[in-house]
């Protein structure tokens, strides 16, 4: 008879028995699956989406907290620097690429991102990857918006869809109640494809329209004293930036404290005169282009910079996070960089050496969670056996019977061999798919919560690997009752 038949039939005798090991195999498995792909996805978005720049500029502070607020879209801001920084980076030859960055409050949620058409068309959400529009177009008027498409999808957002924003980074809990900025009405004009990075689960707009939500009260006094705005980047109305900084640490916790809840206060608004201007900027008036109405901006939280030469990112951080020696000749050089004057407001971050210690972090949970997998699966090993052995003593007349009808020693050793991979190796194969399942289960949650996009339906190498050394330790762990089936005694066992 053929040995699969007759294992198969082993194991439907014992039906409960068997789907009880499967299902120890199954759990084990899916665990140590499961911790594999979010160690392959986590070490993925930490690193790709890092490469896209070189330095940020932004409140002094957590270096940490403004990585993951810029990049990661976690967090809240460390505070507000002046505009004028933002100004300066563009104009400076050492930089490749300078984006505004100015967290705008939420849609149901989902984080609204301050920036300028240049980020949409040229920054990298990953290394060398571009962002790439799916439907619609990038904004290029004040209240126009473009979103993630993991945000779109979420939201079932389409192109053309109008909503205002609401207080706060996350949506109110706790039976709060929410504030919407009903006073300008924003469109999504566009969304993006896929980048696998956490700019899937935002949206994206021009900084003047998230600025102008919070600060319009003071954006009011830029139509008459636009003269205050030096675009040589030496004068940005000083006073104004110093008042929304005062607002927005109030708000930001520019004491370095943590909000964990996902929320902050921007400065508490008022319907004014400007209102009407702003629906004019809109609406009526082509004369002032987006660009003319982001320089009237005099508070951002972060400048994201791209360098043409690391080596001048690493000089320009030392410059900022570092006192100026006494020495006249480097303080003399060190007041003719167009960011000396602002250094006293800014801290410097290079997100690559942030990762690292974060992924250092990451890292250190990961092999604990990998540990505890291993340790769950040799425990359902272990199952395997002392099931298979406790059946030994049941299926002693049985195998009496096979060996008196002709069957080898060799022959039973195989039978109790095959049915020990075949209970492992089921195990593993629906554990696989478990391990899957909760992974694509908890993407959004780990999305929203960890800013990473997880590709969970992609089966790698390792998983097949896992398999196949999962499945080899089944074999192994059956050998004890092999042999006691092995040397089970036909006349014995053949006695009445």
């Amino acid at each position: 008879m053929n040995p699969l038949k007759i294992v198969l039939k082993n194991m439907k005798l014992r039906l409960l028995s068997t789907v009880l090991t499967i299902g120890s195999v199954a759990l084990a498995a899916s665990l140590v699956i499961a911790v594999q792909i979010l160690e392959r996805e986590t070490e993925r978005n930490y690193t790709q989406t890092s490469v896209g720049y070189d330095l940020i500029l932004a409140a002094p502070g957590s270096r940490m907290q403004t990585t993951l607020n810029t990049i990661y879209h976690l967090e809240t801001s460390t505070g507000v620097i002046p505009y004028g920084v933002f100004e300066a980076a563009s104009r400076d030859p050492r930089i490749a690429k300078a984006f505004p960055f100015f967290v705008g409050d939420n849609y149901r949620g989902v984080r609204i991102i301050g920036t300028n058409q240049q980020f949409i068309d040229s920054a990298e959400p990953r290394a060398g990857v571009q962002f790439e529009l799916a439907e619609g177009r990038n904004f290029s008027a004040p209240f126009e918006a473009v979103i993630g498409s993991a945000a779109a999808r979420r939201l079932g957002i389409e192109v053309g869809h109008k909503f205002y924003m609401t207080h706060g980074v996350s949506e109110t809990g706790g039976g709060a109640e929410a504030h919407i900025h009903d006073e300008h009405e924003l469109v999504i004009v566009g969304i993006l494809e896929q980048s696998r990075t956490a700019n899937d689960n935002v949206i994206f707009t021009s900084v003047y329209s998230t600025y102008v939500v919070h600060y319009h009260d003071h954006d009011h006094d830029h139509d008459h004293n636009h003269d205050d705005h030096d675009h040589n980047g030496h004068s940005h109305g000083n006073n104004a930036v110093h008042e929304h900084e005062h607002e927005h640490e109030h708000e930001h916790g520019h004491n370095h404290d943590h909000d964990h809840n996902g929320s902050h206060s921007h400065d508490d608004h008022h319907h004014s005169e400007h209102d009407d201007d702003d629906e004019h900027h809109h609406h009526g008036s082509h004369s002032v282009t987006l660009s003319e109405l982001e320089s009237r901006v005099t508070a951002i939280d972060a400048v994201l910079l791209r360098f043409n030469n690391q080596a001048a990112a690493i000089q320009l951080a030392g410059l900022i996070n570092f006192p100026v020696p006494d020495n006249p000749l480097f303080r003399q050089n060190a007041m003719r960089d167009p960011f000396f004057q602002y250094k006293d407001d800014l801290m410097a971050v290079i997100p690559a050496t942030q990762i690292q210690e974060l992924m250092g972090i990451v890292g250190n949970a990961e092999q604990v969670l990998r540990a505890i997998g291993w340790l769950v699966f040799i425990v359902a090993l272990l199952g395997v056996l002392v099931a298979l052995y406790n059946t030994m003593e049941e299926r002693r007349r049985d195998i009496a019977i096979m060996r008196s009808l002709g069957a080898s020693r060799s022959n039973i050793l195989t039978y109790i061999l095959l049915e020990s991979a075949l209970i492992t190796g089921i195990g593993c194969i629906i554990g696989l798919l478990l391990g899957l399942g909760i992974v694509g289960f908890s993407a959004p949650q780990i999305a929203e919560l960890a800013g990473i996009v997880i590709d969970s339906y992609q089966i790698e190498a390792t998983q097949i690997t896992t398999i196949a050394i999962f499945t080899g330790l089944g074999i192994l762990s059956g050998i004890i009752p092999a042999l006691k089936a092995y040397n089970t005694d036909v006349a014995t066992n053949l006695a009445p």
